[in-house]
């Protein structure tokens, strides 16, 4: 009865018609079969379908990943985050997290000048937070750099330190801080901002190896050899590449011999 009413009448009773899928739905399960230009193209369409959806922003986040992390496709991305820019900017968290990202992937990208815009105006957001404030003021610091403007490289990282934050995060800043100071030729600044990091409890193992090589290579260049060499054998076995300590050891021993057989003569 049932098959000569459709045959019949041409059509399905409500409750056997299959259900459509909605975009988000058809999108997922292109995905679990990782067929990613399938997908894309249904986040797109829900995109476009729908204005005011509830699901934009995860629908823009998995976009990002597609582009990002399948197709390594970062000028896509970046047109994504610029319009995301635009759709959220009324909403204060998501804008400074799409500030975030698009920045740093503008550096990736080496537009700098893009990338350096977006920092300035996350460094005078008020409800930045400390952490995501220090990131910013480290990353205007090698802005800054690259113009050659070292001056204001120095004193950003400066009110770096005046953050209350991680002491990983502080370490950071310090490791920055000494780093430029050594571009600049001052050394001896650098070298209270190695020791400063290195007199602090709370620092990563690395953090702390890594400071310890350079603040070896700023005592080599103050002529503080014998304290290089001590520096530099307590971290022989700790540095990733144990080569390189060696090497620099052994240069040193020989200026260290050198000096001592000068003052002889």
């Amino acid at each position: 009865m049932l098959l000569a009413t459709v045959l019949l009448g041409g059509c399905v009773p409500e409750q056997l018609r299959p259900v459509a899928k909605d975009d988000l739905t058809l999108a997922e399960e292109a995905l679990s079969e990782r067929d990613i230009g399938e997908a894309e193209m249904y986040f797109q369409r829900y995109l476009r379908r729908n204005p005011d959806g509830e699901d934009r922003w995860e629908v823009w986040q998995q976009l990002l990943s597609i582009s990002l992390d399948m197709r390594q496709d970062r000028a896509t991305a970046g047109e994504y985050l610029e319009v995301m820019l635009l759709e959220f900017q009324a909403d204060p968290a998501r804008r400074r997290h799409i500030q975030m990202t698009l920045a740093d992937l503008y550096k990736d990208m080496r537009l700098f000048s893009r990338a350096f815009r977006l920092w300035e105006i996350l460094a005078t957001d008020p409800d930045l937070s400390s952490e995501d404030r220090a990131q910013v003021y480290r990353e205007l610091s090698h802005a800054y750099l690259r113009r050659l403007e070292f001056t204001p490289a120095i004193d950003i990282l400066g009110l770096c330190l005046q953050l209350d934050v991680r002491p990983d995060t502080k370490a950071d800043c310090l490791y920055a801080l000494a780093e430029t100071q050594m571009l600049t030729d001052n050394l001896a600044e650098s070298e209270q901002a190695l020791r400063d990091l290195l007199a602090m409890s709370d620092v990563s193992r690395e953090r702390r190896v890594l400071a310890t090589f350079t603040l070896a290579d700023v005592l080599e260049q103050r002529d503080k050899l014998q304290e290089a060499a001590s520096l530099l054998e307590s971290i022989r076995e700790s540095y990733p590449n144990t080569r390189v300590v060696t090497v620099r050891l052994g240069a040193l021993r020989d200026k260290m011999s050198e000096k001592k057989n000068g003052k002889k003569k």
